[in-house]
């Protein structure tokens, strides 16, 4: 924090003095106030920021100086942000008005979730969604505001409006959405703390109907049998052939490991594990597709980022001839359409996905491809025709 003493010729009074204003300059922001004394310009050293034989108002402006970096140590101590707004909030009010920031909050409860990590009682992909949540917020407030952090008793349903908006500019409204309902989760939290009276959030969220359709088999065999000359796009591609033929999702595909694996008495291979994000048992029978890509990489499935992942699942994409945007959730919708498809039981089916239950299953896979909409008309068209129709 830099503070300066100085006099403006052009806010000369009548009686020809100039009022004496300090200028606190904080990461560069500025904030000019009135300190209440004036003096003659002549008698101001701009230099020493001193006025010429008034003791007196030069150790007021002594002592003014001091209270603002008392005030600046005392919100370091307290581990409040300091910023032209927490200074000018504490040098109006008073000590008694520090409060918590937005961040702050975000903060304690990202430690929170680490712990609850620590103890597998949720997954690193829940604590990632919140520290993702928390960096769009401080470059919400800093873009918008000017300011690295806001105390939680300012944020406005207006503030909160205005985030989402920001949120738009860098995602889907169904992500951002999911990012609005963290900051709401962060603001009960405030009240529950007594941070906050009453929630700050008005705001009327709906999420855009998306539905995923899934890849034909006829679409996954032209992937799979696409001959691929770069390596990094040929192991992406067996890794989404992998999850078509096994249902695994992401997080799960990567934690992989030998001990998933098991041989029941009639030599038929299994992966028995369980799922990362809900930790319910998948129960997957080992296709020969899905065992052929194991064998090519000794059991040891290769490693990549999900970002990545996704990201080269396009090229993948484009060097397949398939028009459909390929990303890796695509393959587990793949894999459990195929299997309702082919008849299997929605229990089944369920069990194989690892969802808690059925339900679940049929409200987000059930999807019916048209070739099995084909097959089923035809045979409602053959039972019409010997009925004489």
């Amino acid at each position: 924090m830099k503070l300066r003493f100085f006099c403006r010729k052009v806010k000369t009074l009548k009686d020809g003095s100039v009022p004496i204003e300090l200028s606190i300059c904080i990461n560069s922001q500025r904030k000019v106030i009135s300190t209440g004394r004036k003096t003659l310009l002549a008698l101001f050293n701009s230099r020493t920021e001193e006025i010429k034989g008034d003791e007196d108002t030069n150790k007021y402006l002594t002592a003014l100086k001091a209270r603002f970096f008392a005030i600046e140590t005392s919100l370091l101590n307290s581990g409040i942000c300091v910023n032209i707004d927490t200074i000018m909030d504490v040098y109006r009010n008073g000590t008694q008005e520090i409060t918590i920031t937005i961040l702050q909050v975000f903060d304690m409860h990202i430690e929170y979730l680490k712990q609850r990590v620590e103890q597998n009682l949720i997954t690193d992909a829940t604590l990632y969604k919140y520290q993702i949540t928390k960096d769009y917020l401080a470059k919400f407030i800093k873009t918008t505001y000017n300011t690295d952090d806001v105390f939680i008793r300012n944020i406005t349903p207006s503030f909160v409006e205005r985030f989402y908006t920001y949120l738009l500019l860098y995602m889907t409204n169904n992500t951002a959405i999911q990012k609005m309902k963290q900051l709401k989760c962060i603001l009960r939290i405030a009240i529950d703390e007594g941070y906050i009276q009453k929630l700050p959030f008005k705001l009327k969220l709906k999420k855009d109907k998306k539905e995923v359709i899934p890849l034909t088999l006829q679409e996954v065999n032209v992937i799979k049998n696409t001959i691929i000359n770069n390596p990094r796009l040929e192991k992406v591609r067996d890794l989404f052939i992998f999850e078509s033929f096994t249902g695994l999702a992401y997080a799960d595909l990567m934690s992989l490991c030998k001990s998933d694996f098991i041989t029941d008495e009639e030599g038929n291979e299994w992966i028995v594990k369980n799922r990362h994000k809900t930790k319910v048992v998948s129960t997957i029978p080992l296709l020969p597709i899905a065992k052929d890509i194991l064998v090519k990489y000794r059991y040891n499935l290769p490693k990549i980022s999900n970002c990545k992942y996704n990201s080269y699942l396009k090229e993948v994409a484009k060097e397949c001839g398939i028009n459909k945007v390929l990303h890796t959730h695509l393959a587990r919708h793949t894999y459990a359409t195929s299997l309702l498809n082919a008849g299997l039981d929605m229990v089944l089916v369920s069990k194989c996905l690892g969802h808690a239950n059925s339900k679940i299953t049929e409200s987000t896979y059930a999807k019916v491809l048209p070739d099995t909409i084909m097959k089923k008309m035809n045979e409602v068209k053959k039972k019409l025709e010997e009925e004489g129709f």
